[in-house]
């Protein structure tokens, strides 16, 4: 009985172990339905009288190990292992008793010494039995007694421990009812309500079917998410920069003035382009694969495909958008700027401003065309060129400046080399 006593509180706190676990992906499961008001609720509630009900089990153990195992291993130590030292002996005794009848039956009649030896050691013998067995009926009367005594005072603490656990945990369940009734009530309503959001999808389904998808025309949408700078989304193929020219598939994203892309949709972004005004894209005829179309800028270019021509020119129209809307907020910056920094526009100071301007635009001037190959325009080489395209990186005559203007800014976006401000980034580039 102690060994089974033993398995079973082994056995019942693994099972209070898994049933903490358990309880524990219950209360996950809640804090990931943090969105369901009604859900997170509920399991919150039953994972709290899941794990009351855990602590009660544990209880419940500790009073066995206590009432049984210990009690009646007590017993089991001591008193039994008494009674059998004193069982030890009244045998031993009773076998010296034994040989001693023996010995006495054996002694021949005219031996008269062995005789009386063997009288003697036979009554001293039974002496010694009749103390010896009286001992040992003293511990089996003790033993019994005890027993008794022992085996009804555990298993009534052990069922006493079983009244407080089932009671403690009615009391517990009593005051969830109230609410489990509620919950009951309100999931009749959420199977009538999911019966006819069922139908209606299923009615929106069929309907759809109806429709002819053929060609795959995919619903475009630019300001996806205004609120994050998000301009446009999707996937694009990508071909990789290394040797193998491999192409794979990415997330990428047109927002904050920036193009970037994501392996996975929780990875940190990867820029391609820092700053949409450096840069301009074109369509890529010239290689095997379709829907194509490439972004450049001054230091890298990036070949991209969409999945269909609709979605290479939607993707396209969304850079140079992005490109134009950039210049309109960088320019509408400067004016705040310029209008903040003179409040009166008196000719004086609008001529120290465009003798300032003019100092900046000779320095732009100076530092560009120190470098080798800017000295001349890179169209017609006419020497001292004035202009440049900033996101082409080249620079320009006053002639050919006005053809790269003709075009839009969107393919090239000129600016003057001494009559324009020119912010540190640009003239890195």
């Amino acid at each position: 009985l102690v060994k089974l006593c033993i398995a079973m509180i082994d056995t019942g706190k693994a099972f209070c172990t898994a049933n903490k676990q358990f309880m524990n992906g219950i209360r996950d499961l809640a804090q990931y339905s943090c969105k369901d008001a009604l859900v997170e609720t509920s399991l919150t509630k039953f994972s709290d009288t899941l794990q009351e009900m855990i602590n009660y089990h544990n209880i419940l153990f500790d009073q066995t190990q206590r009432s049984i195992k210990a009690q009646l291993q007590t017993f089991v130590k001591e008193d039994i292992r008494k009674f059998k030292d004193a069982k030890k002996q009244f045998e031993k005794v009773s076998e010296e008793k034994e040989n001693a009848l023996v010995k006495n039956a054996q002694v021949q009649r005219n031996k008269q010494h062995e005789v009386e030896e063997a009288t003697n050691i036979l009554t001293a013998t039974r002496k010694c039995f009749r103390h010896i067995a009286l001992d040992y009926v003293l511990q089996i009367n003790v033993l019994q007694s005890k027993r008794r005594a022992e085996i009804l005072k555990s298993m009534l603490s052990f069922m006493y421990a079983h009244l407080a656990f089932f009671h403690q945990g009615y009391d517990l369940f009593s005051e969830l009812e109230p609410y489990m009734k509620d919950l009951g009530a309100q999931l009749d309503q959420l199977a009538v309500d999911a019966a006819k959001e069922k139908r209606d999808m299923e009615q929106k389904h069929s309907t759809i079917q109806q429709k002819d998808y053929s060609s795959d025309d995919t619903k475009l949408e630019y300001n996806v998410d205004a609120a994050s700078g998000i301009v446009m989304e999707g996937y694009l193929f990508k071909r990789a920069s290394n040797a193998f020219k491999t192409w794979n598939r990415r997330w990428f994203s047109i927002q904050n003035n920036q193009l970037v892309y994501q392996k996975k949709f929780k990875d940190n972004p990867t820029v391609v382009v820092e700053d949409l005004r450096l840069c301009t894209v074109k369509h890529c005829e010239d290689i095997e694969r379709r829907f194509c179309f490439e972004v450049v800028s001054p230091t890298k270019s990036c070949m991209l495909q969409a999945d269909s021509e609709k979605l290479r020119q939607a993707w396209i129209k969304a850079v140079q958008t992005s490109i134009a809307t950039a210049y309109r907020e960088k320019g509408d910056e400067s004016e705040k700027q310029e209008k903040k920094s003179s409040p009166s526009a008196g000719s004086l100071e609008s001529g120290s401003e465009t003798k300032e301007k003019l100092l900046k635009g000779e320095s732009a001037l100076q530092r560009v065309q120190c470098i080798p190959g800017n000295a001349a325009c890179c169209d017609c080489g006419l020497a001292d060129p004035r202009w440049a395209s900033i996101n082409l990186g080249i620079t320009l005559c006053i002639e050919c400046s006005g053809i790269h203007r003709s075009l839009g800014v969107h393919f090239s976006k000129v600016r003057s080399l001494t009559l324009d401000s020119w912010e540190p980034e640009l003239l890195k580039v």
